[in-house]
């Protein structure tokens, strides 16, 4: 039998915390438990951990690089000049940069004491160390794209160094052995910035079957209930629709005082919600359940009669949003939005009830319907849980991550035979004999810094 493959899974995005609440963090759980399901051995190297659950969440050993001595001590000092010759943006992308020096270090000790198969990496702004160890070291490079970093780091929040940015991103995406995408939407993106179309795989967001159990849903009719509930998950934030939400919750409850509104999250635009809500008489009627764990959600959607994700007109159209998937995991009847990739794995009136973006008469009249026709809910509901489960779980995601992983050692190797170089397999390109356990290797590799490891000659150029 095959030693299982050491995958170190690089995330050097700060703003994705491992063992955080948000989607991407999730995102970043999920797919590393399922890898180890899958049979590989996975160590997460991290530019942020959160204060709780970050090192046990993913059922794999964290490397908090960020929380090291120097990488702390370089962002405070950068920070603290924000007022002075640097903005807090400007700051913030410095000590990013400046990141790239203990992720390579992490990485060199890491390998040292456990040799890593594979770098997979979830793509951050300023991130290039994954890229270079990967290369110097022959050893595979996928790259995860959820979305289009630099545009939406302009649009949504401050970016000093915006060609350095765009540089960096064409500098990853040409040289990744494989960048894997969400959604068809991101692959003219990805190709449009140096990327090789055959090295671009769509591989769409998923959910754990397993962790939702699908309750039997309340079969009484219009006049027969006392509630009826309609719930959204995820962040508070302007292109989730928590306006149209708002707004077509109050038409629902201006027809029939039973409804209820539970929003699990949290977010910039809770105040402004909830202020609206208050002021047309309906705080009763909601409740906000703050930031809210991974372990708690499925409980939270299981009370949910109706589950959304309300998308406005103005939404991203390259996302995989992981609410859908857990929607239909946890057999909740689902209205959502007709934008991007929904209605790819959605049928309208087979798997879900969809509406035209920002129509909130199309959202409250899809709720309505779902309340007087639960039987219609309980279909929906069924053959949405039974398309994910054949096509939309994290097990099956790792399952293509490990099979992209073989096949890039299979060209590693075969590049290497051609070009006569001495690049070796890197079954056979340890550095050191034999494996250490994951947890010495972890502490050797968030230990002090020591001089750099010895490796094996650079892979040929693809290009």
């Amino acid at each position: 039998m095959s030693e299982p493959l050491h995958i170190a899974y690089v995330c050097a995005d700060r703003g994705v915390p491992i063992g955080g609440h948000k989607g991407a963090s999730l995102h970043v759980a999920e797919l590393v438990r399922a890898l180890g399901q899958r049979g590989a051995d996975v160590q997460v190297l991290a530019a942020r951990v959160a204060e709780t659950g970050g090192t046990t969440l993913c059922g794999a050993p964290v490397i908090d690089v960020g929380g090291g001595r120097t990488a702390r001590r370089t962002r405070e000092s950068l920070l603290k000049t924000q007022d002075g010759a640097l903005s807090a943006a400007g700051a913030a992308e410095a000590a990013a940069i400046l990141f790239n020096q203990e992720l390579s270090r992490a990485l060199e000790r890491l390998h040292r004491s456990w040799r890593i198969d594979a770098v997979y990496e979830r793509y951050s702004l300023w991130s290039f160390a994954a890229s270079g160890f990967a290369r110097a070291h022959g050893i595979p490079h996928l790259v995860e794209v959820n979305a289009p970093l630099p545009e939406e780091q302009k649009r949504y929040r401050d970016l000093e160094n915006e060609a350095l940015a765009a540089t960096l991103e064409r500098h990853l995406f040409t040289s990744a052995d494989r960048l894997l995408v969400p959604s068809a939407a991101l692959v003219p993106y990805a190709t449009m910035r140096g990327a090789e179309a055959r090295a671009v795989q769509v591989v769409p967001n998923a959910a754990d079957p397993a962790r939702f159990r699908p309750t039997r849903r309340r079969a009484a009719a219009d006049g027969q209930r006392e509630e009826f509930t309609i719930g959204f998950v995820g962040s508070l934030k302007p292109w989730h629709g928590l306006d149209d939400l708002a707004r077509a919750f109050r038409r629902l409850h201006r027809g029939w005082h039973g409804y209820r509104l539970l929003v699990v999250g949290d977010g910039p635009l809770r105040a402004e919600i909830e202020e609206r809500l208050r002021g047309w008489g309906l705080a009763s009627a909601v409740t906000f359940t703050g930031p809210a764990g991974h372990e708690q959600v499925p409980d939270w959607i299981a009370r949910m009669d109706v589950a959304l994700a309300p998308y406005p007109k103005d939404a991203p159209t390259y996302f995989s949003p992981i609410k859908i998937f857990e929607y239909m995991a946890a057999g909740v009847p689902i209205v959502a939005s007709r934008v991007g990739q929904i209605a790819d794995f959605l049928a309208h009136r087979r798997s879900a009830l969809l509406h035209k973006p920002g129509a909130v008469g199309e959202i409250a009249a899809c709720i309505e319907e779902l309340r007087r026709r639960p039987a219609l809910g309980t279909r929906l509901s069924r053959e949405a849980r039974a398309t994910l489960v054949r096509n939309y779980t994290w097990k099956k995601n790792a399952g293509r991550v490990l099979a992209l992983v073989r096949t890039v050692q299979r060209e590693i190797a075969a590049g290497a035979r051609e070009n006569g170089r001495g690049v070796m397999p890197p079954k056979a390109a340890a550095t050191t004999p034999g494996r250490t356990s994951r947890k010495k290797a972890a502490r050797r590799a968030a230990g002090p810094s020591t001089t750099g490891a010895r490796s094996t000659p650079g892979r040929p150029r693809k290009r």
